[in-house]
Parts: structure tokens; C-alpha cells; sequence
């Protein structure tokens, strides 16, 4: 395989991306082969893990690839997709500045999902929901914090997930097999209160961006209620959706 080109403006994950596709796509990577390690991978582009990481989380997205528990990440035969595809770039603007960044999971359990959020979660059994909640870390400083509700009955095994590498969309997608169709977002401006304050090492009434994301899978279904709290004043979170070819 080539080597990512640090002279190029473009992203290097989306280099490494293109790569690892283009060697897939000539035969050079067999179906069924698997793929170096990342720490291997690291060595042979003279990147970061989380650049490597990066790559291969989109590789899978596309179905070039699959990684296994245990044992690797193996090539796969891409199949052709339809639907929408939502991705947090948290990562890849951090990437774009050649920041660390780290997730620590601060809270995983089953719960009733709250009041105001019955109406979307009408249809679990009981409303029980997962409740997941993560704090990103920039260079060790708080820049996130992160916290979902997603349905217990289309994802019965989510407190077995490692929620530190792996995104939430990921193991939607790919670990229990849903089609996410759309999302709603919103984004305004709030304050924080006692215990968002207490985890982002911030003051309690400081200001904050809050952003909304509602996934919906077929029927109308809500699979996750996503919110995150953004407090940093370097760095921005983006989200993405986009329509996969042949829709």
C-alpha cells in the first residue's frame, strides 16, 4: 500500500481511508484477509492511533471492513447500502489540529427514560431506555460531555459495549443491524447546571452549546436521544448527514 502524503492538505485519516479502499478495490487486500495491527498500521504510515482508529471506523461504515472481537479487523466484500449516515466529527476536527483526545465513560445503566421524553421512547416496554454518559477529553481538559438514552429493546446488550474507542452510531449500525433513516437536530445556546459544571471543571451558570440529535430507525422509531454539552472555546463540534449513494 501507499503511504499518506503529509504534504497533502487532505485529512490523513481520509488518506489512509482512500488507501486501504484503493488496495481493496485491486485485489491487493483479499476479502477475508486481515488487515495489520493498529499499532502496526501506525508504524507503516507514520500516524497516530487515533488517525488509524479514525480510518477504520469509516472503513467499516462503507463495509470494506469488519473488526472482530478479539481477533482483528478482517476485509470484507462491500455491500451496497441504502439509507442515511450520521456521523459525529468530533474526532475529525481534533485530528485536523493534531490533538489527543480521550473518552471516559462516566455513567452506563438501564433506566426510565425521563418524563419529557416519554412521547419519543413510547414504544420500549415499560419506557426502559440505556443511559449512556460520556465525557471527551482534549489534551486532558473537558471539552464534552456527552449523554444518550437509546432504546433497551432494539439494543438489549448495550451495557456490554465498550463505549470508550467505539462510537454510539457504530454499535447501532453495525452490532445490532439498524437502519438509521433520518435525524432531527437542534442547537442553542444554555447554561450549565451543578453536575455539567462539576465534570467539564467549569462554573456552574457558565454558557455552553447544546446539541440535540434524535435517531429514528424504520417506523418511525426512535433508536437514541443524543445530547451533547460543548464547552470548549478552541475547538467545534460538527455533525454530518448524508445520503448514501444509490438512494
Amino acid at each position: 500500500m501507499r503511504i499518506v502524503d503529509r504534504h497533502s492538505q487532505r485529512k490523513l485519516y481520509l488518506q489512509l481511508v482512500e488507501i486501504v479502499q484503493e488496495a481493496i478495490d485491486r485485489g491487493e487486500l483479499a476479502v477475508g484477509a486481515q488487515l495489520p495491527t493498529e499499532d502496526q498500521m501506525c508504524i507503516q504510515q507514520d500516524v497516530s492511533k487515533a488517525v488509524v482508529r479514525t480510518a477504520m471506523q469509516e472503513l467499516a461504515k462503507k463495509g470494506y471492513v469488519k473488526k472482530i472481537p478479539g481477533r482483528g479487523t478482517f476485509v470484507q466484500k462491500p455491500v451496497e447500502t441504502k439509507g442515511i449516515w450520521l456521523s459525529s466529527l468530533l474526532t475529525e476536527n481534533l485530528l485536523d489540529f493534531g490533538l489527543s483526545w480521550e473518552t471516559e465513560v462516566v455513567q452506563k445503566m438501564l433506566t426510565v427514560s425521563p418524563t419529557d421524553m416519554n412521547e419519543l421512547f413510547a414504544m420500549e416496554t415499560g419506557h426502559q431506555v440505556f443511559k449512556v454518559t460520556r465525557l471527551r477529553f482534549v489534551e486532558e481538559v473537558p471539552a464534552a460531555l456527552e449523554t444518550a438514552y437509546v432504546s433497551h429493546d432494539l439494543c438489549p446488550g448495550l451495557l456490554l459495549e465498550d463505549m470508550r474507542s467505539t462510537s454510539l452510531l457504530e454499535i447501532l449500525t453495525q452490532k445490532y443491524g439498524l437502519r438509521i433513516l433520518r435525524s432531527a437536530d437542534s442547537i442553542e445556546a444554555t447554561t450549565l447546571e451543578d453536575r455539567e459544571a462539576e465534570l467539564l471543571k467549569k462554573k456552574k451558570g457558565e454558557t455552553a452549546i447544546l446539541a440535540d440529535r434524535i435517531l429514528y430507525t424504520a417506523n418511525n422509531r426512535v433508536a437514541a436521544f443524543i445530547r451533547v454539552l460543548s464547552v470548549s472555546q478552541k475547538h467545534r463540534i460538527t455533525f454530518e448527514c448524508f445520503l448514501e449513494p444509490g438512494r
